[in-house]
């Protein structure tokens, strides 16, 4: 467990140094400077976490709900402003510490989830391994939901397999106010409270519809600050995503990709990574994590193009939990090999806001 831990803090370490010399090699772009107009924590490293959809979060968390941040939900904006009274109303100091807190946290249960469904402690490490050094993970460090979301569901999976259905409920409610999927969590509640129906309490029926609570709790906050529950579906739309069928969003990317785009390609990679692993995690685990990816994986195919999808996958852990069943060495440093230089290279893109940058 503390090797788990280490590599965690190794890997917040490894991006701070490269946010650091990113500057040297790439200089501070347009986005930069752009957020610095809305948001100034007084020192540039922490500007740098605070770019893109983070200065968006920080907007939030200082001024509440108003224009196009109704496509954000609720619940890391909260937690954020009320971090930030131990900052001293510095924000962006208050999301890195918090997003920290909440990957050891997440990787904690992560290794609790492995020794309980693989049966040692090396599938914790390397599942963790896997996951933090990602190519999108530096979205764990930024003052992103990913780290807030990840931790809440993992710890409602780990709960759900230790029967304390409290807590299920607890995490379900509020995973749901995190992120749009959150509701969708319902499935691998349910798929485990029906199996066991034969012994019905009312904590189970609580965990089963928290989801759905959660959900309900973020119509609320919408409609008493707009007086339309639904008007993130709207500011969604200004984004770019609209609702449409799965197939929709590869289309556009295999047409995107063959127009020449890179971005398509590297979303269109993901895609294809978590179909392989999601059938994996189908084939080893119990079913209640591969619905759980299911839960993460299908909503952002319904969104008319795969724009984030990178980033959107990394809540989905069981994925990793299945590679770190495969103890074969050489396929562990090859995906250190070939993801680590674009950890370093996404993260770059990320804290100089450069001209050359898109979000992933």
């Amino acid at each position: 467990m503390k090797k788990t831990l280490t590599i965690i803090i190794a890997n917040k370490l490894f991006l701070f140094a490269v946010a650091i010399l990113a500057v040297s090699f790439f200089g501070l772009g347009a986005i930069y400077n752009e957020n610095l107009e809305t948001y100034d924590s007084g020192y540039r490293f922490l500007n740098q976490w605070s770019l893109w959809d983070s200065n968006s979060y920080i907007q939030i968390a200082r001024d509440w709900y108003y224009g196009r941040y109704f496509a954000y939900f609720p619940l890391f904006p909260i937690i954020l402003r009320l971090a930030s009274y131990l900052t001293l109303g510095n924000f962006a100091l208050a999301g890195l510490i918090l997003n920290t807190a909440l990957s050891l946290g997440a990787g904690y249960f992560i290794f609790k989830l492995c020794k309980e469904e693989i049966g040692d402690n090396d599938s914790g490490l390397w599942a963790n391994i896997f996951l933090f050094f990602f190519p999108t993970a530096l979205f764990f460090t930024a003052i992103y939901t990913e780290a807030l979301f990840l931790f809440l569901a993992v710890a409602m999976m780990f709960f759900m397999k230790k029967k304390n259905w409290w807590l299920v409920a607890l995490f379900g409610f509020f995973a749901a106010m995190t992120r749009e999927v959150g509701g969708v969590l319902v499935l691998p509640i349910a798929y485990v409270v029906l199996r066991d129906f034969k012994t019905r309490k009312i904590k189970k029926t609580l965990s089963l519809v928290s989801p759905i609570l959660g959900t309900c709790a973020v119509l609320l906050i919408y409609y008493l600050s707009s007086g339309d529950p639904l008007i993130f579906l709207e500011k969604h739309s200004e984004f770019g995503k609209t609702f449409s069928l799965p197939y929709t969003p590869i289309i556009n990317a295999v047409r995107d990709l063959f127009a020449g785009s890179i971005y398509a390609g590297w979303n269109l990679f993901c895609f294809l990574f978590t179909v392989i692993l999601t059938w994996f995690v189908y084939k080893k685990f119990p079913k209640e994590y591969f619905l759980y990816c299911l839960a993460i994986l299908i909503p952002p195919l319904c969104s008319s193009n795969l724009e984030g999808y990178s980033r959107y996958l990394l809540t989905a852990f069981p994925l990793f939990m299945v590679l770190a069943t495969y103890k074969n060495k050489p396929m562990r440093i090859a995906y250190l090999l070939l993801f680590v230089p674009l950890l370093v290279l996404f993260c770059a893109r990320y804290v100089t806001g450069a001209e050359w940058t898109i979000p992933l």
